[in-house]
Order: C-alpha cells, then sequence, then structure tokens
C-alpha cells in the first residue's frame, strides 16, 4: 500500500491577488501564464511537463461525483514520484448538463477548484482534457451530444459557452497551465454514420451536416461517380457515402476540416488549446481497386496552438499480435513522432497518453512489449522525448475498476440512489451511508457495465457494523449475503454474468457503506493497483521521469 504522508500546507492566495497575477498574464497573451509564471507557493512554469492523469481513487467517468476523500495524500504521491502536472478529463455533458437552455452543475466546478488549489499546495500544474465524451450524469447515451453536434448551430454555440466557462474558471488558477481536445471524443459520428444507408434519408443527412457542400467545392459530380461507383445528375444527390466504398475516403477528408474548424473556433475562446490526432492511417477502398489509406495529417498543426497533442500507444506501427522487445519499441517510436513532426510544422508534441501498455477490452490483438520489457522501454525513451516533445502524460496511474455507478461515496448525498431507512453522514472524515435495520439503497445503472461475460463480475464496498449484521447485495438477480462486525473491506464474487442493470444492499442491522464498486475489469497500468500498492513499473516510471526533471 502507499504510505501517505502529510505536508504542511500554506494558506490560499487572496482572490484579489489571484486576479491579479490572472491579469498580468492575459495581458502577456499567454493563457495560465507564460514560461516564467510562477505559482502560489514558488513551483515555475515548467517547459517540459511529466503529467499524471488524476482521478483519485475512481474513474474518469465518475471522479467528478466522487470524494476524494485522500485527495491531498494522493497528489502529494504523484508529486513525489517525479510528475510535475496532473491532467484533469473534464467531461462536457456533467460540466453542462443542459444546452437548451444552457445549464451548469455547480458541484463540478466546486471540485474542479478543490483540485486546482490541491495541486497548488503540492506544485503541481493542471491541464485539462475538455470535452470528454463519457460521463454518468443522466441515464442516456453522453456520446449522442457529440454526433448530433455536426450541422447543429445551436448546440455548436453552447459547447463554445461551455469550453468558454470553463477556460475562464480555471484560469483564475495560477496553477492553470491549458488544455486540449480529442478526436477520440468527437469520432462518434464517424461510427454511426454508415447507419444512415444510402437513401433519400442519407443525402439529405449529406445535406444537413454541409458533406455536399464540401465535395461541391472540391470535386467534380463525375470525379464522385468514380468515389460513389454510381453517376449524379445533382450535388443534392450525394449521401453519406458506405463503409466499403472508395467515397468513405471522401468523409474522412471532411471530418478531418470539420475537427479544425471545431478546434480553431475553440481556441477563440480557450486560447492555446491543441488537440489530441489522430495518428492511425484508416483504410479504405482505393479507386484502383484493393485499398488505401486515409491519414488525418491535415489536422496535425492544430491551428494556432504551441503543440501538437498526441496518444502514443506502443503498438503504433506494428502489426497485430506482436510481441515487442523495448528496444523495437523505441525505434519505432522515434519514426512515429517523426511523421508527426513532418506534417504538423515541427510544433513539438505533447504525449497526453504514453501507453506502454493497454490492457483495455477490445484491443487485445495489438502489439504489445513483452512483460518484462516495458521498464526497459520507460527507462530507453528520454532520448526521442528530448528531440520531439514537449511532455508527456500516464493514463491509468491508479489502476481503475469500470464502475458504472454514479455518486458511489455519497459525495453528493443520495443522488443517484434510490433509499429506504437510509440517510449520508459524516464520520471518520468521509461521508457514508447509514443504513437502519432493514434499511436498504439500489441503483439502477442501466447499460453502463462495459465488460464482457468473460470476466467475474464483482461488488466492493467497506463495511462498518458495531454488532453482527447482515447485508444482503443483489447484482441483478444473483444474492449474496455477508456478515460485518467492525470496519472491514468486502469483495463479492458473482461469477461470470451477464445481463445485470442494478445493484442493491439491505441490512438486518445500523451499518455503515462507502466507497461501493461494481465492476467486471480493471485497467492495469502497472504503476499503482486498486488499492494502491506499488507495481513492477513504477520504479521505471520514477526513473523515467527523473531523467526528464533533469532536462
Amino acid at each position: 500500500m502507499i504510505k501517505y504522508k502529510r505536508e504542511k500546507t500554506n494558506k490560499h492566495l487572496a482572490p484579489k491577488v489571484l486576479c491579479l497575477l490572472l491579469a498580468l498574464v492575459l495581458a502577456a497573451g499567454v493563457p495560465g501564464g507564460g514560461r516564467g509564471c510562477i505559482l502560489a507557493y514558488g513551483a515555475e512554469r515548467p517547459s517540459y511537463r511529466r503529467s499524471a492523469t488524476y482521478t483519485s481513487d475512481a474513474w474518469v467517468i465518475n471522479f467528478w461525483n466522487s470524494e476524494s476523500d485522500h485527495m491531498e495524500e494522493e497528489l502529494a504521491q504523484i508529486q513525489a514520484d517525479g510528475f510535475n502536472s496532473i491532467i484533469l478529463v473534464v467531461p462536457w455533458r456533467e460540466f453542462q448538463p443542459g444546452t437548451g437552455p444552457v445549464l451548469y452543475n455547480q458541484y463540478a466546478f466546486d471540485k474542479l477548484g478543490q483540485v486546482m488549489e490541491a495541486a497548488d499546495r503540492h506544485g503541481l500544474w493542471v491541464e485539462l482534457r475538455v470535452s470528454y465524451t463519457w460521463d454518468y450524469y443522466e441515464e442516456s447515451e453522453s456520446r449522442l451530444r457529440f454526433r448530433e453536434m455536426l450541422g447543429n448551430e445551436s448546440l455548436e454555440r453552447a459547447w463554445l459557452e461551455y469550453l468558454e466557462r470553463v477556460y475562464q474558471f480555471a484560469s483564475q488558477y495560477p496553477n492553470f497551465y491549458g488544455g486540449f481536445i480529442t478526436w477520440e471524443d468527437f469520432w462518434n459520428y464517424m461510427e454511426d454514420a454508415p447507419s444512415f444507408g444510402t437513401g433519400s434519408r442519407s443525402m439529405d443527412e449529406a445535406g444537413r451536416i454541409g458533406f455536399q457542400d464540401y465535395l461541391k467545392e472540391r470535386y467534380s459530380l463525375g470525379e464522385l461517380g468514380q468515389y460513389y461507383g454510381k453517376h449524379f445528375t445533382s450535388y443534392e444527390n450525394v449521401h453519406i457515402p458506405a463503409r466499403d466504398t472508395p467515397a468513405y475516403k471522401l468523409l474522412y477528408e471532411f471530418y478531418d476540416q470539420y475537427l479544425i474548424r471545431l478546434l480553431e473556433m475553440g481556441q477563440q475562446v480557450f486560447p492555446g488549446l491543441s488537440m489530441e490526432v489522430r495518428n492511425d492511417v484508416d483504410t479504405v477502398e482505393a479507386l484502383s481497386g484493393g485499398q488505401t489509406g486515409a491519414a488525418h495529417y491535415s489536422t496535425f498543426p492544430c491551428g494556432n496552438a504551441s503543440d501538437t497533442s498526441l496518444m502514443y500507444s506502443v503498438s503504433m506501427g506494428f502489426g497485430f499480435h506482436e510481441e515487442l522487445t523495448a528496444a523495437s519499441a523505441v525505434d519505432m517510436m522515434n519514426r512515429q513522432l517523426a511523421l508527426v513532426q513532418a506534417y504538423n510544422g515541427g510544433k513539438p508534441i505533447y504525449i497526453d497518453q504514453l501507453l506502454y501498455m493497454d490492457e483495455t477490452e477490445g484491443f487485445s490483438h495489438n502489439a504489445r512489449l513483452a512483460p518484462g520489457e516495458r521498464g526497459r522501454f520507460l527507462t530507453s525513451i528520454s532520448g526521442v522525448l528530448r528531440q520531439y516533445t514537449n511532455g508527456y502524460g500516464i493514463w491509468s496511474y491508479r489502476n481503475y475498476a469500470n464502475n458504472p455507478l454514479y455518486n458511489s461515496q455519497f459525495a453528493l448525498n443520495t443522488r443517484g440512489w434510490d433509499t429506504s431507512r437510509a440517510r449520508v453522514v459524516e464520520r471518520d472524515g468521509s461521508r457514508q451511508v447509514r443504513l437502519e435495520n432493514s434499511g436498504r439503497i439500489s441503483q439502477n445503472f442501466g447499460d453502463r457495465m462495459t465488460g464482457t461475460a468473460s470476466h467475474d463480475n464483482h461488488v466492493r464496498f467497506t463495511a462498518d457494523s458495531d454488532q453482527d449484521t447482515v447485508v444482503t447485495v443483489t447484482l441483478g438477480q444473483i444474492v449474496r449475503k455477508v456478515e460485518v462486525h467492525g470496519k472491514q473491506e468486502v469483495d463479492l464474487n458473482f461469477g461470470k454474468i451477464s445481463g445485470y442493470n442494478s445493484v442493491s444492499f439491505t441490512s438486518s442491522g445500523v451499518v455503515y457503506l462507502d466507497n461501493i464498486q461494481v465492476y467486471n475489469f480493471v485497467q492495469d497500468g502497472q504503476l499503482y493497483g486498486l488499492d494502491g500498492e506499488e507495481l513492477g513499473c513504477l520504479e521505471a516510471m520514477r526513473v523515467l521521469n527523473g531523467l526528464m526533471g533533469e532536462w
């Protein structure tokens, strides 16, 4: 387990002083501070970022509605491991739940301020990944917003207002570094586009989103006929192309221009905003037969941003199912980053996700480092990083479970839960739910459970009772019971089940519950485990941070 050591903290700067600092910063034309900007407690704005994505003991999807009652210790640990900044993932809908009319969530902004201040106390700068797709704020899919945004001016305006509000809020803090969006969060439309078919509905959609106008400016009807394999008499007859036709390359081109336009609009309200670009080359049918690639190089310059953001995985450039050595992965990294710089105008690259390993479900076929090569890779890439990058970020600083629960630590009282004879109390420095005799809490999480039926399903929680108490846990239709006397960590294995969408807890006596997790998958970054224990790549990561800290 991580052993935390509390540090003596300084008092915050008065709001008027913060405003003065902000005014000086903005007058210099640099968002969040120039290269010489100083934090409230003496840390100079770093020219090179060593970042950890911070989600406390939760997940990016439910971090903002979690309690994070060990934030000070967690941020102190991040700093002690050699990082000088953190990345916060800021979901659009949870911060701006209403778009017509526009509405904001105060609790999300309150927590953002809490993290900014705590990070400042530990000398950590804060980078924001804005417009994250996923959240659990409502039962409906949050990704639908991103799909519907294309061609929807009112939704675009709401999105820009969200970006501006987040920027204005974060800019109040002297340790705000900047932000970026990612292609990944806006890719839902491309994934769903083939569902429009090729009939009149697809023609209407091609007109609504501006695809027909885009093609009219760049291609003759004859050229379009070659791509589509049919004759067109009017651009109004052009439809969303089928995925298995050469014309799909044209949709990729159109969407790249859309992402560029989004970024440029975003930069007007969020100065310095960058974008994580899509480094993958998508396979499409070629006009001459066979297949060709649709690259996304036009997005690489990232408008007026000072750098290009990038998710970098060691699998890039390799075939499926290859097991890699550190030497081959370092060589490929050098080539891949050189390619990005060849198309971004020579700007430095910020690797916001450095994936030296990736256990994400659905990607097990990707090439990966042999387990014994992971640490060697991390300690061997400092030269490549110095040549091409101005920083890197780690996604899985602490392992997380795919927990579908909203407000799983009762930070928002009982919001999201159905309760009977239950209430939230402050206890042992944390909010916990107290169940009376025959008390009950339950949550229906719909289709949020993302894991497959090939994994065991777990329910984990903290329970405490002064008397012998039986807690009954029901996951879907499966029931497990556990006896509680005193404080204990409970982990119930429900086996390989599927099709469930709810969890409930009932008690035979007074019991306190907290930190509830339902999961069937744990994302492993080999730095810290689910319970905070040190894992195999941690020392190598500390070495890398040390090497880059000396630069």
